[in-house]
C-alpha cells in the first residue's frame, strides 16, 4: 500500500505542476483572445465551444469513469492481453459515436443557436470528433495510476489553442479561430493516440455487444452525471444568451466562467487522479485508509478555495480589467460568486470521488441533475434581470444543492469527517479586518499576501494542516519512482 500511495501522491504532484503550466496558458489565452476578438465575438466563439463540450461528453461514454473503474482489475490481474482488447475496442467505438456526435452538433449550431457562419460550426464540429477520439487515449493512462500523462492531454490542448486560435483568427476572423481550434484538437488527437499504441492491437478488437456491454453499462451511467455536470458548467453561456440576447454578455459570462473552470477543473483533476489508488485499497477492505484520505483531500480543497476567494476579494477586481481589457470589466465582478462557488465544489467533489470508489454512478446522476435543475431555474430570472453576473450568482446554489445531496448520500455508507474542512473555513476570517483597508492595488496585493501568511498559519497552528504531512508528501514526491505496468 505504502508503494501505491507513493505512485499516487508522486502523479498528484506531478499533475498539479502541469496545472500550473496550464493556468499560465489560461492567463495568456485571456489576455491574447478577448481582447483580439471584442466581446461580441468572443461570446459567439465561446457559446459555439461551450455547446460543443456537451456533445464531447455525451459521445464519450463516461470513458474517464470507466476507465478508472476497469483498468485497476486488469493490471491487478496482469492482464495485458484484457487492457488492450478493452482499449482497442473503445478507441473504434467512440470514433463512430464521435462521428455522429459531430454531425448533431453540427445541426444544433447551426438551427438552434443560430451561428451564420456554417464553415465555423463545421470546423467546431470537426473538433468535436476529434476530442472525443483523443480523450480516450489520455484517459487509459487515468486507469493505469498514471494521472500525469493523462493531464498532459488537458495541458496541451491548452497551449496549442493558446497559439493556434489567434494565428487562425488574424488569418480569417472567427472562422479561422475555429480552425485552430480543429488544429489544436487533431494534434492533441495525435498525441494521445500515439502514447496509447503499446496498448492498442487491432487483433483484439471486440465490438460484440456481449463483450462490451458491460463497461458500457457502467460509464452510461456516469456519463449521465458527467453529461449533466457539464450542462450546468457548459450551459451558462447559452442560458445568457436567450434571457438577455446580447453575446457581449455571453462573453463576460464566458471570460469569468473560463477563470472559475481553470481552478475547478484543476481541482478535479486532482482529486480523481486519488479514485485508482482508493478502489485499490477498497478491494482489499482498508475503508479506513479511504475515509483518511478523503479528509486529507477535502481540508486541502477547501483551504485552497478560501486562497482563491480571498485573491479575488483583495486583487481580482484591479487584476481582471488588466488582463482582459476595460471592455471586460463586469468579469471582475462576476468572478467573485464564482471563487465562492469553489466551497461547496470542494464539498462535492470529495462527495464524488467516493461514489465512483464505491460504484454509485445513480447518485452522481441524481446530483447532477438537482444541480442542473437549480442552476436553469434560479439563472433564468436572475440572468434576466441582471445578465451574466445573474448567472454566475446561480451557480453558487446550485453547486451546494449538488454537494449536500451528494455528501449525504455517501457519507453513511463510508463515514468521513467533514470537521477539518469546518475549520479550514473559519480559519478565513483572518481576512476580514483586512478587507476593510482595501486600496489602491499595491496595497490591495500587499494585503493579500499578509492574509494568506496568516491563513496558513492559522491552518498550522490549529493542526488542521500539519508540518508532518507536508514532509511526508514532500518525501514521497521526491524519493518515489514509478513502477511501469507493461503493455506486452
Amino acid at each position: 500500500m505504502v508503494t501505491d500511495s507513493r505512485h499516487t501522491l508522486r502523479n498528484a504532484g506531478l499533475l498539479m505542476a502541469q496545472r500550473a503550466f496550464h493556468v499560465t496558458g489560461a492567463t495568456l489565452f485571456a489576455v491574447i483572445v478577448p481582447r483580439l476578438m471584442g466581446p461580441t465575438l468572443f461570446g459567439r466563439y465561446t457559446l459555439l465551444m461551450s455547446v460543443s463540450m456537451w456533445f464531447a461528453l455525451l459521445s464519450g461514454l463516461g470513458a474517464v469513469s470507466m476507465m478508472t473503474r476497469s483498468i485497476p482489475r486488469f493490471i491487478a490481474a496482469n492482464d495485458g492481453e484484457g487492457l488492450r482488447r478493452l482499449a482497442t475496442s473503445l478507441v473504434v467505438l467512440r470514433a463512430a459515436t464521435g462521428a455522429v456526435t459531430a454531425v448533431g452538433y453540427f445541426l444544433v449550431a447551426t438551427f438552434v443557436l443560430g451561428e451564420p457562419d456554417l464553415v465555423a460550426a463545421a470546423f467546431v464540429a470537426g473538433a468535436v470528433f476529434s476530442r472525443t477520439v483523443g480523450s480516450l487515449g489520455f484517459a487509459l493512462f487515468l486507469g493505469l495510476n498514471q494521472a500525469a500523462r493523462w493531464g498532459m492531454g488537458e495541458l496541451l490542448r491548452r497551449w496549442t489553442t493558446l497559439v493556434l486560435v489567434p494565428i487562425g483568427f488574424a488569418m480569417d476572423g472567427l472562422r479561422g479561430a475555429c480552425l485552430g481550434l480543429l488544429g489544436s484538437e487533431a494534434f492533441v488527437l495525435a498525441c494521445g493516440i500515439w502514447w496509447a499504441r503499446p496498448y492498442l492491437n487491432w487483433s483484439s478488437l471486440d465490438l460484440s455487444r456481449r463483450y462490451l456491454s458491460p463497461f458500457l453499462k457502467m460509464g452510461t451511467f456516469f456519463a449521465a452525471g458527467n453529461l449533466l455536470m457539464a450542462l450546468t458548467q457548459r450551459s451558462g453561456e447559452t442560458l445568457v444568451r436567450f434571457s438577455t440576447n446580447s453575446y457581449a454578455e455571453v462573453g463576460f459570462f464566458g471570460a469569468a466562467y473560463a477563470i472559475y473552470l481553470t481552478v475547478a477543473h484543476a481541482l478535479w483533476q486532482l482529486v480523481v487522479s486519488f479514485a485508482p489508488f482508493l478502489i485499490v485499497l477498497l478491494e482489499r477492505g482498508q475503508r479506513d485508509a479511504i475515509v483518511g484520505w478523503l479528509e486529507r483531500l477535502l481540508k486541502y480543497l477547501v483551504a485552497v478555495a478560501v486562497l482563491c476567494l480571498a485573491g479575488a476579494i483583495f486583487v481580482g477586481q484591479d487584476l481582471v480589467p488588466l488582463v482582459l481589457g476595460a471592455p471586460y470589466r463586469p468579469v471582475a465582478t462576476n468572478v467573485l460568486p464564482l471563487t465562492v462557488t469553489l466551497l461547496t465544489l470542494s464539498v462535492g467533489s470529495v462527495g464524488r470521488l467516493l461514489a465512483l470508489t464505491l460504484d454509485r454512478p445513480g447518485i452522481i446522476v441524481r446530483a447532477a441533475g438537482i444541480e442542473l435543475a437549480a442552476f436553469w431555474a434560479i439563472g433564468l430570472p436572475l440572468a434576466s434581470r441582471a445578465g451574466s453576473l445573474g448567472a454566475c450568482v446561480a451557480a453558487l446554489p446550485a453547486s451546494a444543492l449538488y454537494a449536500w445531496y451528494i455528501t449525504a448520500r455517501v457519507r453513511p455508507e463510508l463515514p468521513y469527517s467533514l470537521g477539518a474542512a469546518g475549520r479550514a473555513v473559519l480559519s478565513s476570517l483572518v481576512f476580514l479586518p483586512l478587507v476593510f483597508l482595501r486600496s489602491s492595488w499595491p496595497v490591495n496585493t500587499l494585503l493579500f499576501a499578509l492574509g494568506a501568511a496568516a491563513y496558513v498559519g492559522v491552518l498550522l497552528r490549529s493542526r488542521v494542516i500539519t508540518l508532518d504531512e507536508i514532509a511526508e508528501i514532500k518525501r514521497v514526491l521526491r524519493s518515489y519512482r514509478p513502477a511501469g505496468v507493461s503493455a506486452g
